[in-house]
């Protein structure tokens, strides 16, 4: 049996992209397409606009890809450009859904002591209200968060992610949850 073979890093897939192997760019949407839909899914906070922004993500890196001179990691680069994409998204995007505000006005009418399915409602409730209070930071705000706690980057990360010296992204952490409380209170 033969070992299986080590996969090509990211540089040798963009240099064989850039000599004409299409194969290369598949394997490059193969190891980020998640990792991209992810973070497009918490910027837009529903599967059809993340799904949108994550094709959209590589269509734009399609193009770009010959361009890209590596000053950022791979995975640096077609994060930033599906963030500032589900931006454009959210821009784009002007009425919130009524479903949200009737469970919400539902939850609020629920008796106490609920029983195991209404507790899971009311826990499915607090969900979308943190969901929503993200959605109504300021979008580097947003951005700042989504990253530090849902994908877990490092500050120095986030800020080369956002173009942002390190303080910066720490400022903008702590106004978001600052704002988050406020908003969560």
């Amino acid at each position: 049996m033969t070992a299986p073979a080590e996969e090509p890093a990211d540089e040798v897939l963009v240099e064989r992209f850039k000599r004409g192997d299409r194969e290369a760019f598949d394997r490059i949407v193969a190891r980020y397409r998640r990792d991209v839909y992810r973070i497009s899914y918490r910027m837009a906070g529903n599967h059809q606009d993340a799904d949108d922004v994550a094709q959209e993500t590589f269509l734009r890196a399609f193009r770009a890809l010959r361009g890209f001179r590596g000053d950022s990691a791979l995975r640096t680069w077609l994060f930033r450009i599906a963030l500032n994409l589900s931006v454009n998204a959210g821009r784009a995007r002007t009425a919130r859904r009524q479903e949200d505000r009737d469970v919400e006005s539902m939850a609020d009418e629920m008796p106490a002591g609920p029983s195991r399915s209404e507790s899971r409602l009311l826990e499915e409730e607090r969900a979308r209200r943190v969901r929503r209070a993200i959605e109504g930071l300021p979008p580097r705000q947003k951005q700042v968060i989504i990253l530090r706690m849902y994908e877990e980057l490092q500050f120095q990360e986030i800020a080369e992610l956002i173009d942002c010296p390190v303080g910066t992204a720490k400022a903008n952490f702590f106004h978001a949850m600052n704002n988050l409380r406020k908003a969560l209170a």
